[in-house]
């Protein structure tokens, strides 16, 4: 893409402006970028891969409801050891 023409700086080093442009057939919006030794990359997607067929999102699963609560014991590691009679 661009001015693909080599000129000569004054330097005698030949400058080329044109610029490479790789485009991903696997994740759509991901772009790399080579001009003048110096390599770039852009990703403008929405994070998924490229699908021959409609991709239709399903809907998620319905929330259970919150199992009862376990009735309440004496801790079974206690702190302190229990006085033995």
């Amino acid at each position: 893409m661009g001015d693909s023409g080599e000129y000569k700086t004054e330097n005698g080093k030949i400058v080329c402006n044109g610029v490479v442009v790789v485009r991903s057939l696997q994740w759509p919006g991901a772009y790399n970028f080579y001009c003048q030794g110096k390599y770039s990359t852009i990703y403008v997607g929405n994070g998924l891969k490229y699908e021959e067929t409609s991709f239709y999102p399903v809907m998620p699963p319905t929330v259970n409801e919150d199992p009862s609560e376990y009735k309440i014991m004496p801790e079974p590691t206690p702190l302190h050891e229990p006085v033995v009679a």
